[in-house]
């Protein structure tokens, strides 16, 4: 069945097992990320089965399908009030900002007398999550030493996701500046600051970064082998996941649109480049699965054209072999192409572990 997204398990576990390895000689906890997964469970059981003890997401619908697994399950996500009551039997460390949301938290934690771990977080720069304010920042610490059931494990912070900033010594030094504050105004021991993503990769062996530092949150280096600005991680494998999808057309036509045109099936305007006729193909997947700007085929003389929902049209004038109806067209995917695949339920998902 395609289109088919295929994960390469022993290249993740690979992977897992060189991170888990490289982090502990930095004295670094790893906690693996598997929102790119989408709720797989052989991904979580994967990564734990290669050193990780507790496992990431953003989807609580995703951390339900490993609430059997025997991991430490932390919500990403700061959670909407909405959902608090049908998290705290599952997570075991929550990302928090907001007051509200962490008395909410402390209510729901009392009602099934369970102790949840709590990390604050504190915006740096990437403008996305977290309190900004240093003033906000103790007051919101003096409310939480009040709860009984939530348990302050530390700070943490985030980079290179909705702001694009890249993470810096002199930034991650001023947050262990900040915990040291707060544990000398509160007498008390924030033993975890966790200090980002995969982009900290850059920066681990600065001799300037302080040792309090000591956990990251990665995902895109342990399953695509990627950091910063979606470059390499030399000593990790990639290509660990493709699609793979299936030719259901195959002919010459124009290879621009004919008549007066109006706009495409999502209100845009097409503009073509009228070069006579090619050979093109139509492949089984549509925007509804995947945008097609973040797929790129692994065969030269391969080109993708567009999509309607539910077609994506390729130009393979130039391919050098021969194609037939029913052949399997393989793509490279991006972050953003693993996200949206993993997600829909019209693409097969396939494992191999060898």
């Amino acid at each position: 069945m395609y289109p088919k997204l295929i994960w390469n398990l022993a290249r993740i576990k690979a992977n897992c097992q060189i991170m888990v390895a490289a982090c502990k000689t930095r004295n670094l906890e790893l906690v693996g990320v598997v929102k790119l997964g989408a709720g797989q469970e052989k991904i979580v059981r994967t990564l734990i089965a290669a050193g990780i003890t507790t496992i990431a997401d953003s989807r609580i619908l995703n951390l339900q399908q490993f609430a059997h697994l025997p991991v430490k399950k932390m919500l990403l996500r700061f959670p909407m009030l909405s959902e608090i009551p049908s998290i705290v039997d599952i997570v075991d460390c929550v990302l928090v900002s907001e007051l509200v949301t962490i008395q909410a938290l402390n209510h729901a934690a009392q009602q099934i007398n369970k102790k949840i771990e709590i990390i604050l977080m504190i915006e740096t720069g990437d403008i996305r999550e977290g309190l900004w304010d240093e003033t906000l920042i103790f007051q919101t610490v003096a409310s939480i030493s009040s709860l009984t059931h939530l348990i302050l494990k530390g700070l943490g912070t985030n980079f290179a996701c909705f702001g694009a900033t890249i993470p810096t010594v002199a930034k991650l030094n001023q947050l262990t500046m900040l915990k040291q504050k707060l544990e000398q105004q509160f007498n008390i021991t924030l033993p975890i600051i966790s200090c980002g993503n995969s982009s900290h990769i850059t920066i681990w062996d600065s001799p300037d970064l302080k040792p309090a530092l000591n956990q990251i949150r990665s995902g895109t280096a342990l399953l695509m082998g990627l950091g910063l600005n979606d470059e390499p991680i030399p000593f990790l494998y990639q290509d660990n996941v493709w699609l793979e999808a299936e030719i259901i057309e195959l002919q010459i036509k124009p290879s621009a649109s004919i008549g007066e045109r109006g706009l495409d099936a999502f209100g845009r305007v097409k503009e073509f480049n009228d070069i006579g006729n090619r050979v093109k193909a139509i492949i089984a997947l549509g925007r509804q699965d995947c945008a097609f700007e973040e797929l790129i085929p692994f065969e030269k003389g391969i080109t993708i054209l567009g999509q309607s929902s539910d077609h994506t049209i390729l130009d393979v004038t130039d391919y050098c072999g021969q194609l037939v109806i029913g052949d399997i067209i393989k793509f490279k995917t991006t972050y953003l192409a693993n996200l949206m695949l993993g997600t829909s339920c019209y693409v097969k998902k396939e494992f191999l572990e060898e």
